[in-house]
């Protein structure tokens, strides 16, 4: 009962440092940061000086930044098991492109993107098979307008041998909510393997996704952006107990280094 304790108290305190623009720094000259002193942190407004070019840069970043990422090998954790796992992700990104200036708006001038995007996230699987895992990923940022929301499929199609890896596929869905200026979704397929060696199983992969945004505020008139991008990536994980650690980092447009923690059930009855 008490590690119970701990687990939600962890849960909830990573919740709460949740930010996709902690890493402020103080405001540049050169820099014109939208402010509104009635939003708490900074959140995603468009502005009516975004562009095409800029929403178009805009929409395919924060898909490559937001894409669900595998944080496991290719091999799933068993029929009827279950993990739930806190996942960090950095991303560095041109604060200064007016792509982030104009979907953005902030408490005070004191108050930018910074030149780091983080996320953290709380994700869950459950092994409906064998050779199946379902999950669902959930997110928020306190005090601002957004959040995201989706889940995934993997399908282990090769079981790992003393002579060959495993290999799996994972389709993976995740949308942004609470944004009234606009949607973006990002639907992706990845193809990974695996290989097990002296308890550590690095992995690698690539990732095709569809990236969609589509504004829905009078303030512009964008058209809608639909964009297939392709990222690649390499990482590690390794298990001791019921605790799983894993390590990623993926190669886009924007690269993304990510961090996950979980804590696996004893088998679901």
């Amino acid at each position: 009962m008490k590690s119970k304790k701990c687990f939600i108290e962890v849960v909830a305190l990573g919740l709460f440092l949740l930010t996709l623009t902690t890493y402020g720094q103080n405001n540049s000259s050169d820099v014109y940061w939208h402010t509104d002193a009635s939003v708490k942190t900074c959140s995603m407004v468009i502005d009516p000086s975004l562009t095409q070019d800029q929403w178009k840069r805009f929409t395919r970043q924060v898909g490559e930044i937001t894409s669900l990422k595998s944080m496991s090998p290719a091999v799933t954790i068993g029929k009827k098991h279950f993990v739930i796992t806190i996942e960090e992700s950095s991303t560095p990104v041109d604060q200064h492109d007016l792509a982030w200036i104009n979907t953005f708006t902030h408490p005070d001038e004191n108050c930018p993107l910074g030149d780091k995007v983080k996320v953290i996230d709380l994700r869950a699987r459950f092994g409906v098979s064998d050779k199946i895992d379902i999950g669902a990923v959930w997110t928020t940022a306190p005090g601002a307008n957004y959040g995201m929301i989706g889940g995934d499929l993997k399908y282990a199609f090769l079981e790992e041998t003393r002579k060959r890896p495993s290999a799996a596929l994972r389709a993976s869905y995740i949308a942004f909510t609470g944004v009234p200026d606009f949607n973006l979704n990002i639907g992706s397929i990845d193809l990974l393997a695996s290989k097990k060696i002296a308890g550590v199983s690095p992995y690698l992969g690539v990732r095709e996704s569809l990236i969609t945004g589509t504004e829905t505020t009078s303030k512009v008139e964008l058209e809608k952006e639909s964009l297939l991008v392709t990222q690649g990536f390499v990482g590690v994980s390794y298990s001791i107990w019921r605790i799983n650690l894993a390590i990623e980092y993926n190669i886009s447009d924007v690269n993304t280094f990510s961090f996950a923690v979980g804590f696996q059930s004893f088998k679901h009855k």
